[in-house]
């Protein structure tokens, strides 16, 4: 008999909570009991559970606050989100409630429970890596190594000052973060941090991509799709998205932005850059650049992939890089940066081109690698690579070797 797992998650709504779905989905298609537990339930999937009467949903918000308002003891130029794991919650009664075989954490910031509490679970565990967190200070993404070191007080950052909220979120998680749990990171970049790390270097860390459902995420033809939208068949396009603009310099906007201007001057100006996510149209009042807004159907996305010439892709700390995936399920290439948990998807020189640095001088290299690879029919071919690397069987396999081990 299957084993009952139990995903938790703060919320269902955000990137994590799409790879949380997705990772539920594939295990329900081969037949596991799969569940996932949340402080914040946004849509009606049957699935997901959320147990939270007005006063609990008073004190989350409370605690929520608290949380995101450190700037009163605490000062940095790292403005990612920070998360400390210290108020209590009454997520382990729920968690008992459902009494299941194996408890799978996903993202557990907004003090969806506290790393004290998670330490008295009694259920094995597995912790699925969607950031840097688990295995850093408060913070969700650095580009520091202290991760590495261990959070001293010899080795902190100069751009912070007043209390040290890192380092005593990192001696919290040393003290409660068992060894015994395991963890899933989901690209090798991920993979090699975790291993790294002075916390997780000890855990047994396994390497499981996200999955994507292919019955959903596949080209349309692209004539089609420009023809649906009502684009021209005459200009050449670019596609940039990310969930959130208080992001943008971790996902690259500055980046695309200087791409994209290069690749419409040798292209006369016939280019076009759409950019979808939570973003305004007056923080991008630029010529050639439209603002699509947030879309959350997928039917409407993959329309626009298809669509697209190129997803310019270039964050600078990205744990996998679902857009990503989502765009070669659909034929699109990718144009990411080097050293980012994106790199996995690129599995053939069609797929994708990768910048060496920010500041790539070797434009005409990515030129020619363009107009060879972007602009020829590859559809089939790159959703043939992910279906055979990513598809929502292939990863359930990949979990049912982890699981049979518990």
């Amino acid at each position: 008999m299957n084993k009952k797992i139990l995903h938790l998650n703060f919320s269902d709504d955000g990137g994590a909570a799409i790879a949380v779905i997705r990772i539920h989905e594939a295990l329900k298609k081969n037949n596991y009991n799969s569940k996932i537990l949340v402080a914040e339930k946004n849509t009606n999937h049957n699935d997901i559970f959320c147990n939270q009467n007005s006063f609990n949903k008073f004190f989350w918000n409370l605690k929520k606050k608290i949380s995101r308002n450190l700037k009163f003891v605490f000062k940095s130029k790292n403005k990612n989100t920070h998360t400390l794991s210290f108020f209590n919650s009454n997520i382990l009664s729920q968690i008992d409630a459902y009494d299941p075989d194996i408890i799978n954490i996903h993202w557990i910031g907004n003090e969806f429970i506290s790393l004290k509490q998670i330490s008295k679970i009694q259920k094995p565990i597995i912790w699925t890596l969607h950031d840097m967190w688990l295995y850093s200070g408060a913070e969700h993404y650095t580009s520091e190594q202290r991760f590495i070191d261990g959070y001293n007080k010899k080795n902190r950052n100069k751009d912070e000052s007043g209390f040290d909220i890192n380092r005593w979120v990192w001696n919290r998680k040393k003290k409660y973060i068992s060894k015994k749990i395991k963890i899933i990171s989901t690209s090798d970049w991920q993979y090699q941090n975790s291993k790294k790390s002075l916390l997780l270097k000890n855990n047994d860390n396994y390497k499981i991509p996200l999955p994507i459902d292919l019955s959903i995420w596949k080209p349309t033809i692209k004539k089609d799709a420009r023809n649906d939208l009502k684009w021209s068949n005459n200009k050449i396009y670019f596609l940039f998205g990310f969930s959130d603009y208080s992001r943008r310099n971790i996902k690259g906007l500055d980046i695309a932005l200087d791409l994209f201007d290069k690749f419409n001057k040798v292209n006369n100006g016939n280019c076009i850059l759409n950019i979808f996510g939570d973003i305004k149209k007056k923080y991008l009042n630029k010529e050639n650049v439209n603002v699509l807004g947030s879309i959350k159907k997928p039917s409407e996305l993959k329309r626009i992939y298809s669509a697209s010439d190129l997803l310019i892709n270039p964050s600078r700390l990205e744990s996998f890089g679902q857009i990503a995936l989502e765009a070669l399920a659909c034929g699109l290439p990718i144009l990411i940066n080097k050293n980012t948990g994106t790199n996995d998807l690129i599995l053939c020189d069609e797929m994708g081109y990768v910048l060496e640095n920010e500041s790539d001088s070797n434009f005409g290299t990515l030129l020619e690698w363009f107009n060879k690879n972007c602009l020829a029919n590859n559809q089939e071919l790159l959703h043939r690579k992910i279906k055979e690397n990513f598809c929502d069987d292939v990863i359930a396999a990949k979990y049912k070797s982890l699981i049979n081990e518990i």
